[in-house]
C-alpha cells in the first residue's frame, strides 16, 4: 500500500512546484482560499495532498485573468460547470474591452510619435509656410483675457474633466485662442479661450464643435507662449509679403512643454492663423 506521507506535500514544495511563493500560500491560507488539507498531530507540520494542485492552479489561473481573489473564493464555495461558463464568458468580454481600450492606447502613441517626429524637423523649425488641415473637434472655456497660468491650467482641467476621458490631455493639443482684432492690434498674449483640438470624430461629446477645413499660416518654434510675440510679428509679416489675409481668430497650439520634457530648449509651440 503507498505510504499516505508520499501524497501529502510541504507548503515549500508546493511553492516551489507552482513557481510561487510561500507567503502567498499562506495568505492564501489565512483567506480561507486555499487550505492545507492535513495535519500532523505529532510535529504540528501542515500539508496539502496532490488533489489540490487542480485547484490552485485553477486559483493562479483566475487570478492571472484578473479575478479578485474574493470572487475566486465565491468560485470555490459552490463551483459547478454553469457557474464557470457563466465566469469565462464574462471575463471574456472584459477581455474584449481591454483589448479595444489597448488598442486605441496604441492608436495614440502612434499618432503621438508621428506628430512629435515631424514636429522636431530641424528644417520646418522658425520657418513660415502655408498649410491645409481637415476638420478639427474642439471643445473649450472662455478665459475672458485672462493669461494667468492659474487660469489656464485650471481651464485645461476643466475640458478634461467634461469629456471624462483620461487619454484625451494625450490624444488632443491644448491651444490658446487670440481674435483677429487682437492680432490686428498686436496683442498676442491676451487669451480669449482655451482648447482642447482633437483629429475629427475621435470624442462623441455633445459640445463638441468643428474648426473647418481650410489654409492656415503656421510657425513652429522653440519656447512656450511667452516667447510667442515675435513669431507672431514674423508670421504676419510673411502673411502681408505673400498677400494673405487672415479670416478668423489665430491658435497658439502647444507641442511639448514640461509635461513631455524638462529641458526648456525641447519646448515647442505652434502658431497658426487662418486664412481666405
Amino acid at each position: 500500500m503507498e505510504d499516505e506521507m508520499d501524497k501529502k506535500i510541504l507548503i515549500g514544495e508546493m511553492a516551489k512546484i507552482h513557481n510561487i511563493s510561500t507567503q502567498t500560500l499562506r495568505y492564501y491560507d489565512s483567506i480561507g482560499l486555499l487550505k492545507p488539507r492535513h495535519k500532523d498531530e505529532e510535529n504540528g507540520y501542515r500539508y496539502y495532498d496532490i488533489e489540490q494542485f487542480a485547484q490552485l492552479d485553477s486559483i493562479l489561473f483566475l487570478k492571472k485573468l484578473g479575478m479578485p481573489l474574493k470572487d475566486i473564493k465565491k468560485y470555490f464555495s459552490n463551483r459547478n460547470l454553469k457557474i464557470l461558463i457563466d465566469l469565462l464568458n464574462k471575463k471574456e468580454k472584459d477581455i474584449d474591452k481591454e483589448i479595444e481600450l489597448l488598442e486605441r492606447y496604441k492608436k495614440s502613441i502612434s499618432k503621438k510619435l508621428e506628430f512629435l517626429e515631424e514636429s522636431i524637423e530641424e528644417a520646418r523649425l522658425e520657418e513660415c509656410e502655408i498649410v491645409e488641415l481637415e476638420d478639427r473637434d474642439i471643445i473649450y472655456i472662455s478665459l475672458n483675457d485672462r493669461t494667468d497660468i492659474y487660469s489656464v491650467e485650471y481651464g485645461i482641467k476643466e475640458l478634461s474633466n467634461r469629456l471624462g476621458d483620461n487619454l484625451c490631455l494625450f490624444d488632443g493639443r491644448i491651444g490658446a485662442f487670440i481674435s483677429q482684432e487682437d492680432i490686428l492690434n498686436k496683442r498676442y498674449t491676451t487669451f480669449r479661450d482655451i482648447a482642447l483640438i482633437f483629429d475629427h470624430g475621435i470624442f462623441n461629446y455633445k459640445n463638441i464643435k468643428t474648426l473647418t477645413k481650410g489654409r492656415y499660416a503656421r510657425i513652429i518654434y522653440r519656447g512656450l507662449y511667452d516667447y510667442a510675440e515675435g513669431y507672431f510679428n514674423k508670421l504676419i509679416n510673411f502673411m502681408d509679403i505673400n498677400g494673405l489675409e487672415s479670416v478668423g481668430e489665430g491658435i497658439v497650439l502647444t507641442i511639448t512643454d514640461s509635461a513631455f520634457s524638462s529641458k526648456e530648449e525641447e519646448y515647442l509651440t505652434e502658431i497658426q492663423i487662418p486664412l481666405k
